[in-house]
């Protein structure tokens, strides 16, 4: 599996280069396969490597409480690993053609391969958290693929659903985004032998954060550029999707307006993404939504405040104010 250099974030990660250089040596070696045709495969998904987020956290958290260890490598690799099975699977759902400026894999070589390589990558995400020896990682890796997993099942389940509820939208996003997040610091923290305050504290720091990136994550679906966000734009108004911002836009608008939103969603057309984001910006439906991950982002500094101060922490608090202002 080829991977690209390490997406930058500024100065965020380049205290931890020589780290995060261990995490893409443990993801190539995760991701070798004798036979051809998976060798092709994986060097194609490898190409979607972004920002590295997830495993730097791993990183940071192991950090805060003494030197790494090679299992903090691993745990971060197989994060990583996760995130990119969620991916290959999410273009198959979204019928999605580009993922960081590339083809995707579904568009390449059809749902098929792409449901079996998306499987591959969990299933090699299994085998590694099995056999790690801190064994609270291993159960929680596991269990996070099938939270995962249970978010995007439930999203699906909701698609077409006008009507659904903010609080089945956190429920959501908290399953199929946050959880990786909150599992990429809790395990880092673990694995380090950190205090339990400690370790619970960067859990709910990873959580609210994770939350608050896949608001903007849906809020640069509707107002985007996909040359910019490096992927297909619009497809939560094609999939009918009720992120946060057309909640608030349905919350906010009036009768008229509401049954115009409602005639484009269930019309499926990409294509409408423009015609909606006027009304969007009328009713402040996207401020609104920002306004709510930037209190989210809030509420995890102020967990950051239950964690040893240095260095460490001064990265987190980074990575919250990236999280606000990312455009991709």
């Amino acid at each position: 599996m080829t991977l690209n250099t390490v997406s930058p974030l500024g100065a965020l990660l380049d205290p931890i280069r020589e780290d995060l250089a261990q995490v893409e040596a443990e993801i190539r070696r995760m991701s070798t396969s004798p036979a051809p045709e998976m060798r092709a495969l994986l060097d194609h998904v490898g190409r979607f490597s972004g920002k590295r987020l997830r495993p730097a956290l791993t990183l940071v958290a192991g950090r805060m409480f003494g030197p790494l260890r090679p299992e903090h490598a691993t745990v971060g690799a197989i994060v990583e690993l996760i995130h990119t099975a969620t991916l290959v699977h999410d273009d198959i759902l979204d019928e999605s053609a580009l993922r960081r400026n590339i083809e995707t894999v579904n568009r390449r070589v059809g749902n098929e391969t792409a449901v079996l390589l998306g499987d591959y990558l969990f299933a090699t995400c299994f085998k590694e958290a099995a056999a790690l020896e801190d064994r609270f990682a291993s159960r929680y890796l596991a269990e996070i693929v099938a939270i995962v997993c249970r978010g995007e099942i439930l999203q699906v389940h909701r698609r077409n659903d006008i009507d659904l509820t903010e609080e089945t939208y956190f429920r959501i996003i908290e399953d199929k985004t946050a959880a990786l997040y909150a599992a990429a610091l809790r395990c880092g923290a673990e694995i380090a032998h950190a205090p339990q305050e400690a370790s619970r504290a960067l859990a709910e720091y990873g959580l609210r954060i994770g939350i608050a990136f896949q608001i903007i994550d849906d809020i640069l679906d509707l107002t985007g550029e996909e040359a910019t966000v490096g992927k297909s734009l619009g497809t939560d108004l094609e999939k009918a999707k009720m992120t946060l911002p057309l909640l608030r836009l349905r919350e906010r608008a009036n009768a008229r307006d509401r049954e115009r939103l409602r005639r484009v969603l269930l019309s499926g057309d990409r294509g409408e993404r423009d015609s909606i984001l006027p009304l969007l910006r009328e009713y402040g439906a996207i401020a609104s939504a920002r306004e709510t991950a930037e209190a989210l982002v809030e509420e995890a500094r102020r967990e950051l405040r239950r964690v040893p101060d240095g260095p460490e922490r001064a990265l987190l608090f980074a990575a919250a104010d990236y999280v606000l202002a990312r455009d991709r």
